[in-house]
């Protein structure tokens, strides 16, 4: 008999085991995203599903913390306090829905990181296969159907109201793709955007999610998978070119840059110079195939350079105004006539959440990267890369609540090695 029980006359305590979580509402997230695409829900469905999974958490207690989860939260609590800035309904609104969508992504990557019985990497790379997939199916039928507009079923109970908002009218009502004809353009150009309001977003998560997909490539034990895998990545890159987005590009080539840095730097000397020799092949290939000529004609008509350069000054000089708590939302310059705050995200984080705000948040991407650099798998090799690259690429691209989740669910692979130790070669 053990000597507590002897002492006291009453058995010793014992710890209650926490309940298993399911997969199901995480797992909707992924895997439903043409789901919510076709009936117009993306804009719900990410919050809804975050308030389960946070109900799930709740009712089973004793949550596990992880590298980056207190950075995380710290970061959401100062947007909160942001919300001082917000001064009118409309505004509260914005507000309210950017706020929702960071801590639907915040709970989910919690969810990971305690859902280790349920939820495994696997699972994830079949959520992020699912996305890419849609994002290069809808990408390709953009390019046959520019003028296409979809009419969920959403969009007949919403009210007219809503749909005088852009965000909201895109979302509902979705087109495939956007077709500039800037002045001097000899034809329109047709730019892939589907599943996401504005081509730049399918460019975020098309250079994110398709280094990922290579990996995927390299599990892949049967061939057939491997064969439709790899025909759907050369597919994928008509697309992309037609998109002819140069910061897809850059994001592209700097995420592979540090895959191999990566891997050389672990002593993977051998994989590291693969990936720069993909790349390579892959350059020769984009300019071979006009990619380059094709960035280069819209350029000439369209000045988005010189354009960004004039947004980015104008949209400090506001900042300056409110450097602390920032201006809560994205804001309209008339003079300019284009929301300053919107031209890249870690723009929105300082006009909407001032200097601590993207303090903050880099403070949260810089705890998971220092907590997690002992890892020696090839998975947290890539989702590093991912989290750099994002670090370096926010001040030019923008991240909706899908890029978002395909962040954080880097980042709970990422902390949930740490927790359970995997620093096991891959």
């Amino acid at each position: 008999m053990p000597a507590a029980a002897v002492q006291t006359g009453r058995p010793g305590p014992t710890l209650r085991t926490p309940s298993r979580l399911p997969a199901w509402p995480l797992l909707a997230l992924m895997y439903g995203f043409p789901f919510f695409w076709v009936t117009g829900t993306s804009l719900f469905a990410p919050i809804t599903l975050g308030a389960i999974m946070g109900t799930f958490l709740l009712l089973r207690g004793q949550a596990r913390t992880a590298p980056g989860v207190l950075c995380w939260f710290a970061f959401l609590a100062w947007v909160a306090v942001c919300a001082v800035s917000v001064t009118g309904f409309m505004q509260l609104v914005g507000f309210g829905q950017r706020a929702a969508d960071l801590l639907a992504v915040g709970i989910a990557f919690v969810y990971y990181v305690n859902a280790r019985e349920s939820i495994s990497l696997a699972h994830v790379l079949r959520g992020f296969t699912v996305i890419w997939a849609t994002v290069v199916v809808l990408g390709l039928l953009a390019t046959q159907f520019p003028d296409f507009r979809l009419i969920t079923p959403l969009s007949h109970v919403i009210p007219g109201s809503l749909l005088g908002n852009e965000l909201v009218r895109e979302l509902v009502l979705p087109r495939l793709a956007e077709v500039q004809d800037p002045w001097g353009a000899e034809e329109p150009f047709v730019r892939p955007a589907a599943p996401f309001p504005y081509t730049n977003s399918w460019g975020m998560a098309y250079a994110l999610l398709t280094p990922v997909m290579v990996f995927v490539w390299t599990r892949l034990r049967s061939w057939p998978g491997r064969i439709l895998l790899a025909v759907a990545l050369v597919a994928s890159m008509y697309p992309a070119a037609q998109t002819s987005n140069r910061g897809m590009l850059i994001a592209l080539a700097l995420f592979a840059v540090l895959i191999a840095g990566r891997f050389v730097l672990a002593g993977s000397l051998r994989t590291g110079i693969t990936v720069i020799g993909l790349l390579v092949i892959t350059t020769i290939g984009a300019a071979a195939g006009g990619v380059f000529t094709a960035i280069a004609e819209r350029q000439e008509v369209s000045h988005t350079t010189s354009g960004r350069g004039a947004i980015y000054e104008a949209t400090f000089e506001k900042v300056l105004q409110s450097p602390i708590v920032g201006w809560a939302t994205p804001g309209m310059d008339p003079t300019i006539g284009i929301a300053l705050g919107t031209q890249g995200y870690a723009w929105t984080l300082l006009y909407s959440y001032g200097f601590i705000g993207i303090l903050l948040f880099y403070i949260f991407l810089g705890r998971v990267i220092t907590a997690s650099w002992h890892l020696r798998t090839p998975e947290s090799h890539m989702f590093q890369s991912l989290v750099v690259t994002v670090a370096l690429t926010i001040w030019f691209y923008g991240l909706g609540v899908t890029q978002c989740l395909i962040l954080l669910m880097a980042v709970a692979v990422l902390s949930r090695g740490v927790t359970e130790g995997d620093v096991a070669d891959g």
